[in-house]
Parts: structure tokens; C-alpha cells; sequence
């Protein structure tokens, strides 16, 4: 999991240095509202958020969210460890780039279960009236079964628009163990193009 967040900080450093000094944009970030609970008897709930805002140059406008993510380990004995990374993208001139990437849902419910969850979302970059969008939130990892184990990795890059659009969603994932000692895996990557 914290792979996904030093690649999304990687990812920013990157936009960052290569994004020349000019005034002017609108940059919006939001995050924020996690909710991050152990309810279940000797259990363990670990919740990592980043969310970053990107870069908007000339009258570009990025808009970035990536809250709202609830990571819950219910049963008894459960673990439920949510890592969820949000990087805004880059708008030249007057383009814009939205990234939202949050909302993301992960349960431990099961006795002894383990549910697992990694979303990373990095947003696009537009140039002139470009338009880039993209998604990548609203997954959920459930681990129900007793001595179950979920395990979610998503992965969402945008891509880049001049003066066209560039949408790339990737996000609504859902992946569920439901039975005893049962196992459910899934990993989505998806990235924008130009």
C-alpha cells in the first residue's frame, strides 16, 4: 500500500518541476470526511489518505477531492487497512483537469477476517480548452466470511487533453469474500490517453 502513495507523490514531483512558474489559475482540493473505526473485539482499523492538490497555470482550473473514504474492521479479531492516494492534474492556459478519486468503502466484518484496500488516482493534464477528467473512486473491498480475505489494489492515470477531452473513469470496483476461509482479489488499472 505504500507503494500506491510514494507513487502518487512520485507522480506530483514529477508534474511539479516540469510545470513552469506562471500566475493566474484556479485550484480547488477538498479531501477530507474519513472515517476510520475498530468496533469489532480486538480489532484493528489502519486508514492512510493523501490527497493532493494539482497545478493550474495561465486561467487553467483544477479541481481535486478524494475524501470521503470509510475504512470499519467489525468482526472480532478483524483488520481492515485502507490506503487511498488522490493527485491532481495539471491545466495550461485555459484548460481543466477534475479528479476526484474518493469515496472509496473498506469492511472487515467476518471473525478473523482481513480486508485490504489501495486506490490511487492521479489526474490528467489539459492545455488550451482541453478537458480531462477521470474517476477512479468509488470502490468497495469487503471481507464478510469468518477467517475471509479481501484484497483490493485500483490504479487510475488520466491522460491528456489539448483541445479535446480526455475522460477516463476506472472507479466502481466492487470485490467481496463471502465465504469461510474463503479469498477474493482484484486488481484495475486504468490509464487515460491523449
Amino acid at each position: 500500500m505504500r507503494a500506491t502513495l510514494f507513487a502518487g507523490l512520485s507522480a506530483l514531483a514529477l508534474i511539479a518541476a516540469a510545470a513552469p512558474a506562471m500566475a493566474g489559475g484556479i485550484s480547488v482540493t477538498h479531501g477530507g470526511g474519513n472515517i476510520n473505526t475498530a468496533v469489532g473485539k480486538f480489532s484493528e482499523a489502519d486508514q492512510s489518505i493523501a490527497t493532493v492538490g494539482g497545478s493550474a497555470l495561465g486561467r487553467g482550473r483544477v479541481i481535486t477531492n478524494g475524501g470521503n473514504n470509510i475504512n470499519t474492521a467489525r468482526g472480532a479479531h478483524s483488520l481492515a487497512a485502507q490506503d487511498v492516494t488522490t493527485t491532481g492534474g495539471v491545466a495550461f492556459g485555459r484548460g481543466r483537469v477534475i479528479t476526484n478519486g474518493g469515496a472509496n468503502r473498506n469492511t472487515a466484518l467476518g471473525f478473523g477476517s482481513v480486508a485490504g484496500q489501495s486506490v490511487a488516482t492521479v489526474g490528467g493534464s489539459a492545455a488550451g480548452h482541453g478537458l480531462s477528467r477521470t474517476s477512479g473512486g468509488f470502490n468497495t473491498n469487503a471481507a464478510v466470511g469468518k477467517f475471509s480475505d479481501a484484497e483490493q489494489q485500483v490504479l487510475t492515470l488520466g491522460g491528456a487533453a489539448g483541445r479535446g477531452k480526455n475522460l477516463t473513469f476506472g472507479g466502481s470496483n466492487h470485490n467481496a469474500a463471502l465465504g469461510k476461509g474463503s479469498f477474493a482479489g482484484q486488481q484495475v488499472v486504468t490509464v487515460g490517453g491523449q
